[in-house]
Parts: structure tokens; C-alpha cells; sequence
């Protein structure tokens, strides 16, 4: 049987900014812990105002972090890979 790997993700919060970094929180978790390679947010409703604070996030746990802006379309936020540390 496979080991199971807890992630402790954040809980679910009724303010927007939160809750965008929240999912930000979540995505490094995901690939600090080497369940995923990358992972791509769309449609965060604040990105651009809880950018600093998830790239912060991401260096802390050596993720890589980029945020694309869309003039088309929503913003998104790239986590991972892993940089070295």
C-alpha cells in the first residue's frame, strides 16, 4: 500500500484576498511536497493585489513563481517547478 501524505492546506475563508492567497498557499504545498510538478491558478479574483505576497510563498519553499498577465483574459499564476535551494 502507498503511503498517505497529509498536506496541511489552508481553511476555507469568506474574504476574497485570502482566499486567492489561500489557493496560492495550496499550489506551493502541492509541489514543495513533490505531488505535482507545476500548478496553474486562473481566475483569481485579486491576484494582482496578493502577488507579492505569494511570491514570498513560493521563494520561502525554493517554488518557482510567475504571474502572466492576460490582456484577453484573467491573470495566472504559475507555481514550480522546484528551484534549487
Amino acid at each position: 500500500m502507498d503511503p498517505t501524505t497529509l498536506v496541511p492546506f489552508p481553511g476555507a475563508t469568506h474574504e476574497p484576498f485570502d482566499a486567492d492567497l489561500a489557493e496560492i498557499e495550496a499550489g506551493v504545498a502541492l509541489v514543495s511536497l513533490g505531488l505535482a510538478t507545476r500548478v496553474r491558478l486562473v481566475g483569481l479574483a485579486h491576484v494582482e493585489a496578493v502577488a507579492a505576497a505569494g511570491l514570498v510563498l513560493a521563494q520561502a519553499a525554493h517554488v518557482a513563481f510567475a504571474l502572466e498577465r492576460n490582456p484577453s483574459g484573467p491573470a495566472a499564476v504559475t507555481l514550480g517547478p522546484r528551484t534549487r535551494a
